[in-house]
């Protein structure tokens, strides 16, 4: 059976033998279609349409069947997404066979409910332009979640009409050379940005990242901390111990206003509080936070933090929100009415637990999600297969949400640089999450022959034959980048000496996370190996 040189693979596919239908553009159509304006489409008024859509009720969520005739199209689709994406699919068939396009019958509708991609502002701040010509490549291939990471320890990127200081001081750094790195979104920007997205399908959640990762907050409102002393806003990576303070009830009232605020910019059900590598050395030395355990009956500062974290559920709750964090946020216990993202542990897994209780969660596993690392590293088969494992525990298929790649921005200053860590790994991701059957040699060949378009419209990218690199190369290209991933843990990058010492001690773990996808355990075994000889003669 002819394949369909698409991205993502449709899930069924059935084409009449040896036929074929001429199209000319733009096609006329009769149906109802609001997003028309995007497409190669004229409406009919002259009684010579091509294509017909119609709306049936036995059509999966954002499912669409497809119909090529030799004379006709008919596109069946059970809701808005359902007819976008199967005028996507339309219209990348004609891109890649030509004027002559295969007759048969397509019905598709998603693996996965959430297809998402991560872009990091607060590190390097990207304009809108920018972001929304990913959101043109992330709707091509059908991903429907843009997760924007607005705030960090380097800078605050939203625009706050309550809270003028978390711009005047929050959006702001000094870097190491003495120059300014500043910038947010105004608050209509932000709407801007989320209409386009919703106009092809694309859900925005903004995540805020609560409590840790707070030192652009703090350093604007250095009252919230636990001692109240003035802090920065940070101009290197790392994980900062001057937090958010749970042990002061007007930590939890800036926090509810500030929530209030930003989520009447974005119409999503969802919101993401980050909960992630929150130190607790300031809580355990702080007599508010220790009070407030002894008030509430917790027995540690974990805790702690699983108890600020309900406060912002409930409060979510209360704005139609449903909150999404990191596993972290899961450390203390499952979280009940709230989604975990898992992406990594540094030990034992804790998610034992969360996922006996039913919790839900989104995956985003650091060994084949996070895009800012080389793809010797993260590899390109590992972004295409990952799924709902946490370490070796896996999660039943009715507890995962889908599957979301980040992208961290400490070293990713340009749009060419960002684009070539993405692409192809928005593409893989895609038939990940979208397409029940998937076969990774098929979808290369796909790829390329998607590079051009990319060319085309503007895009940098990796070329997938450079991006997909294994065996011996492979091999020697991932100790290379260990090696510089290591001396980055030494140079301008603050981590607390915990979790240095923790880093070293699970270099094996970390190792296994990411060559799993693409290796043998007789080649893990033989990197291992050459690991432990470089570490004897440091």
């Amino acid at each position: 059976m002819p394949e369909l040189k698409i991205i993502p693979k449709v899930n069924e596919w059935h084409p009449s033998a040896v036929r074929t239908l001429t199209v000319k553009l733009p096609i006329l159509y009769l149906g109802y279609c609001p997003e028309a304006e995007q497409f190669p489409l004229e409406k009919d008024r002259k009684g010579e349409a091509l294509l017909f859509l119609m709306q049936g009720e036995e059509i999966p969520a954002e499912g669409y069947q497809l119909e090529i005739e030799t004379d006709r199209i008919v596109l069946h689709y059970g809701d808005d997404a359902g007819r976008f994406y199967g005028l996507t699919t339309l219209f990348e068939i004609i891109r890649t066979e030509g004027e002559e396009i295969p007759c048969g019958r397509i019905a598709d509708s998603p693996r996965y409910e959430y297809r998402g991609f991560m872009l990091d502002v607060s590190r390097h701040f990207f304009t809108v332009d920018e972001v929304k010509k990913i959101l043109d490549e992330m709707a091509a291939v059908k991903l429907n979640v843009f997760h924007w990471h607005l705030s960090d320890d380097q800078g605050y990127r939203i625009e706050s009409k309550r809270f003028p200081k978390l711009n005047e001081v929050g959006s702001r750094r000094i870097e190491p050379d003495g120059s300014e790195n500043a910038g947010y979104y105004t608050q209509e920007e932000i709407r801007d940005v989320v209409d386009y997205a919703a106009a092809r399908h694309i859900d925005v959640i903004p995540e805020i990242d609560l409590p840790g990762h707070t030192s652009a907050i703090v350093a604007a409102y250095p009252e919230l901390s636990c001692d109240g002393t003035p802090g920065s806003v940070k101009n290197c990576g790392g994980i900062y111990t001057h937090i958010l303070s749970p042990g002061k009830d007007e930590v939890l009232t800036f926090l509810y206003e500030l929530l209030d605020e930003v989520t009447e910019l974005f119409p999503s059900p969802y919101f993401h509080i980050g909960g992630d590598e929150a130190p607790k050395s300031e809580w355990k030395a702080d007599p508010l936070c220790q009070a407030r355990m002894k008030a509430e009956g917790l027995e540690d500062e974990e805790a702690l933090q699983g108890w600020m974290t309900d406060k912002l559920i409930a409060h979510l709750k209360t704005l139609g929100k449903t909150t999404i964090g990191w596993n972290e946020m899961l450390y203390a216990g499952p979280r009940e009415g709230a989604i975990g993202q898992y992406w990594q542990e540094m030990g034992p897994t804790k998610m034992e637990a969360p996922i006996k209780a039913g919790q839900p969660f989104i995956f985003s596993n650091s060994g084949a999600a996070y895009c800012d690392y080389p793809y010797a590293m993260v590899t390109l088969i590992g972004t295409y297969s990952f799924g709902g494992k946490a370490k070796d525990l896996t999660v039943p298929e009715e507890q995962i949400l889908g599957l979301e790649i980040p992208v961290w921005t400490e070293h990713i200053e340009k749009t060419d640089h960002l684009e070539r860590q993405i692409f192809p790994r928005i593409q893989a991701v895609a038939e990940n999450a979208w397409s029940r059957e998937k076969n990774f040699e098929s979808w290369k060949a796909r790829m390329g022959l998607r590079e051009s378009y990319l060319k085309e419209k503007g895009y940098a990218f990796t070329p997938v034959a450079e991006a997909d690199i294994r065996g011996d190369k492979g091999i020697e290209a991932f100790l290379h980048a260990m090696g510089e991933f290591a001396k980055s843990m030494k140079g301008p990058v603050n981590l607390p000496e915990e979790m240095l010492q923790a880093i070293n001690m699970i270099r094996e773990s970390m190792t296994r996370e990411w060559m799993q996808y693409a290796y043998s355990e007789e080649q893990i075994q033989t990197v291992l190996k050459l690991q432990e000889e470089a570490m004897k003669q440091m």
